[in-house]
């Protein structure tokens, strides 16, 4: 039996001189690895999670939809000419997953939409069907929601950006979302074509279709984006189909608003043809019943364009919610923010967002680059002198060694020990002012703060970063030791400085940070930062101190190893909260503040991460003028 392989990655087999019963093994197992158990459940968590918080979730359950073939180009309409096939009315009853599973379409899709018409949601409707079919079968691939707007850089393949996004979104390591890309593991369903900045969407689709053709092209993908973009592109996706979401009819208006209680205002948006067709988006229908009767109808009417409608209707969202009255949980008996600090902090953080094009917000991922200019050099001045003090802590438990050593020898002699205990102070200023400073103030001009939320220990690092920093300290320390006191002390103290420096080194080298879990809880990767430093500390401090016999030498030396698996984060992230807060950007308890902008429905939460109930709406904030709201007293 021979067997070859095409670039689909099935595989085929010449059964013509096999007789019997033949069972083709895939090569999957039986059950699925434990990290693919622990992915797929963080998906049914995301996906359920957003749909229940959904604004326009009951809308757009009753969504029609139409086919609209000539959106794509499928792979055989190369060899296959026909004409321009027109649009097809789907029948109501058909669900997105029975699209998605048809004949025609095979699991290759394209939906499309006007903006608030549900794609989104449409979108995680579909990912729920699968993640179902995921768990009843190991042979299914893993539904994994990705939004384009990160994808920021045009020479990127698609396929390395999912394994960036499956790091950063999921934690799952780079050279296991490799593997799972490779062997066709993940089913990708791309979301927000239209939202990658406009000069780079040309291209971003030229890359998916790159993928799809490429050698771990995959066994099915979605792809989602507003029509009126999606038309104007030059280069049309290769997929098997496309999916229209139609606007709501008249009747589904009509029923919706009666169903929720808001009989007047359909009375009202029935008499104007304009705001009826305005209000067709589900999104935005849920977002007028939410609204009124915050908003004056009236002057909504008024208004001639969609632009100045849609602006009028969100001033009027966010109004409604910013003084809506609600049991808060977030802050419980605590005074919650006022509407002015809310919205304040709602238009930073979308401008933020905005800035690096994202529509998922994580308070680890805080940055230096955010703060005001004028903050900047007071954040490298802090972050220098803490780490300076720290250099300096080292240096003052070694000088003190060198006092006691050599304070023995000189015992009866006051004037001596006077002399060692005076140069260990100079030890300690300069460590502090001069070394620690400069040292701080480079290592921290560009860097960006990375979490250190799993450790891990390699002896082949450990054993080369040993012998680097032992060899070369131990023959710093050795010339040195040379011009102090002569060879015999020199070789001592090279000999000191290749077992201890360099053990140091090897711990460093040895452990291996990486940011690899789901983030479950807000600031997740500060907070395991934060023990990492500790663990890490202790136990490279208590080596070092049991070398030194001294205690002090434990303190100091723990706290610099610590640095290197998760202080340094700690430090800059910590300082830069304390700036921004300073600045009156942000609140000191981010996350009790995002969980109450979640609990006012102008956030979803999905374990530790944020976004924007819809991107019109983190759209809007990001075009409000922080400026003209004073300030914040």
């Amino acid at each position: 039996m021979s067997r070859s392989h095409n670039n689909q990655g099935r595989d085929q087999f010449n059964i013509e001189n096999v007789s019997g019963n033949v069972v083709v093994n895939n090569g999957r197992e039986s059950n699925r690895s434990r990290n693919e158990e622990i992915l797929l459940q963080a998906v049914k968590d995301e996906i359920d999670t957003r749909l229940a918080s959904s604004l326009h979730n009951a809308v757009f359950l009753q969504l029609g939809k139409e086919a609209q073939p000539d959106q794509v180009k499928r792979p055989w309409d190369r060899e296959i000419k026909i004409g321009i096939k027109a649009a097809q009315a789907i029948p109501d009853d058909t669900t997105i997953a029975q699209v998605f599973d048809c004949p025609e379409i095979k699991g290759k899709l394209l939906i499309l939409g006007q903006p608030g018409a549900g794609k989104t949601t449409t979108l995680l409707d579909l990912v729920k069907e699968l993640v179902k079919k995921a768990e009843d079968d190991v042979n299914c691939p893993i539904p994994i929601l990705f939004n384009l707007s990160s994808w920021q850089d045009e020479k990127q393949l698609i396929r390395d950006w999912m394994v960036a996004e499956l790091k950063s979104k999921y934690g799952v390591r780079t050279k296991l979302g490799q593997q799972w890309v490779e062997e066709r593991v993940l089913l990708p369903l791309l979301d927000g074509l239209d939202e990658v900045a406009p000069e780079r969407q040309e291209k971003c689709v030229q890359q998916i279709n790159a993928f799809l053709a490429g050698e771990f092209a995959p066994l099915y993908a979605v792809v989602c984006s507003r029509i009126a973009e999606y038309e104007n592109y030059e280069t049309c996706l290769q997929l098997n189909g496309a999916v229209y979401l139609r606007e709501l009819s008249d009747a589904q208006i009509q029923e919706y608003l009666i169903k929720v209680e808001r009989q007047a205002l359909w009375q009202f948006i029935a008499q104007s043809s304009e705001l009826l067709a305005f209000v067709r988006a589900p999104l935005l229908l849920s977002m007028a019943v939410l609204a009124y009767p915050q908003n004056n109808i009236e002057q909504w009417h008024q208004l001639q364009t969609i632009d100045n409608q849609l602006e009028y209707l969100l001033n009027a969202y966010v109004e409604r919610m910013l003084h809506r009255q609600i049991g808060t949980c977030a802050y419980g008996k605590c005074k919650p923010p006022t509407p002015r600090q809310t919205r304040y902090w709602l238009i930073w953080l979308a401008g933020q967002m905005e800035k690096t094009s994202q529509t998922e917000f994580l308070i680890e991922e805080l940055q230096p680059y955010m703060l005001p200019v004028n903050k900047r050099k007071n954040y490298r001045l802090i972050i220098g002198l803490i780490r300076g003090l720290i250099i300096g802590l080292s240096w003052l438990s070694l000088e003190l060694i060198g006092v006691l050593i050599r304070g023995l020898s000189w015992l009866g002699y006051l004037s001596g020990l006077s002399f060692w205990v005076s140069l260990g102070l100079i030890g300690v200023l300069i460590g502090v002012l001069i070394v620690g400073l400069i040292v701080g103030l480079i290592g921290v001009l560009n860097s960006k703060i990375k979490s250190v939320e799993v450790i891990k220990f390699s002896w082949t690092k450990f054993i080369k970063g040993w012998l680097i920093s032992g060899l070369i300290s131990g023959l710093s320390f050795g010339l040195i030791g040379v011009l102090i006191s002569g060879p015999s002390f020199g070789l001592s103290f090279g000999l000191i400085g290749v077992l201890i420096v360099g053990l140091i080194g090897g711990l460093i080298g040895g452990l291996i940070g990486e940011s690899i879990d789901v983030k479950t809880t807000p600031n997740q990767g500060i907070k395991r930062s934060a023990m990492n430093y500790l663990i890490s500390g202790l136990i490279g401090g208590l080596i070092i101190g049991l070398s030194w016999m001294s205690w002090l030498s434990w303190l100091s030396f723990g706290l610099i190893i610590g640095l290197s698996f998760g202080g340094i984060a700690c430090i800059q992230h910590f300082t830069l909260r304390l700036l921004l807060y300073q600045s009156k950007l942000s609140p000191w308890n981010y996350a009790r503040f995002l969980n109450y902008s979640t609990e006012r429905l102008f956030l979803q939460r999905v374990g530790g991460r944020y976004r924007f109930v819809h991107k019109l709406l983190q759209d809007h904030f990001a075009r409000m003028p922080a400026e003209s709201l004073g300030g914040l007293m």
